[in-house]
């Protein structure tokens, strides 16, 4: 398929990345805005131009990883609704369902597709009981630890589940250890520089999906890594 080659895709993401910035200002003007103990650390929106490179750099990603398929689609779609979850979770601690039911809508059917077309259900069982877990791992956390995730996040993180278990579970767990990873130095950064407190809310939603990328391209890499440590 010639949409899988990575200048294709990079292109493609290119022009994507151009016209995100509707959709996220439409989202972020109708979201309610946080009350003052949610505080947000306020960062400077990223231009139209160094939008769509960003987005066409993780198009081009996604296809070199990837290659050609259905699965590849399927990853290009929630990388464009994860590009514009992550600048609205930015501005205002949400995560819009339609956004996030788009992405898993999407994810079911073109995974499903590939899965009847390579004949292997395997990989498609897999990705349902994937993000099944990772829900339910978020969802655990924000019913014991009030307030340290919401549903968005766990709404998230079926959609994240879905499709690094479609690669494997060390995609899973690589993609779920690094989004903690980054929220937590990130935090503390914030907190020694004086730019959050312990009662700061902040954003999950762009980590969740910085370390989902992470697992996507280097998920093997680092859980082969780590249990040769």
């Amino acid at each position: 398929m010639f949409i899988g080659s990575p200048l294709v895709c990079a292109a493609l993401g290119f022009a994507a990345g151009l016209v995100l910035r509707l959709p996220v200002e439409r989202l972020v003007a109708a979201a309610p805005v946080p009350a003052p103990p949610a505080a947000l650390v306020r960062t400077r929106p990223p231009g139209t131009l160094s939008l769509a490179g960003l987005t066409a750099a993780v198009f081009a990603s996604l296809a070199w990883r990837l290659g050609p398929g259905l699965d590849l689609l399927a990853f290009l779609v929630l990388a464009a609704c994860g590009v514009v979850l992550a600048l609205v979770d930015l501005r205002t601690l949400r995560l819009p369902d339609a956004v996030t039911g788009a992405m898993l809508l999407a994810g079911l059917a073109l995974l499903g597709m590939e899965s009847l077309a390579v004949g292997d259900p395997t990989a498609y069982a897999r990705a349902l009981a994937g993000a099944l877990l990772l829900a339910g791992y978020h969802l655990a956390l924000a019913v014991f630890r009030c307030g340290a995730l919401g549903l968005g996040d766990v709404k998230l993180a079926a959609v994240l589940g879905l499709h690094l278990s479609w690669l494997g579970w060390d995609n899973l767990f690589a993609g779920a250890f690094l989004s903690f990873a980054g929220a937590g130095l990130a935090a503390a950064v914030l907190l020694l520089t004086r730019r959050a407190r312990l009662d700061t809310a902040l954003p999950f939603g762009p980590w969740m999906l910085l370390g989902a990328l992470g697992g996507v391209l280097y998920g093997d890499q680092l859980m082969s890594a780590y249990a040769g440590w």
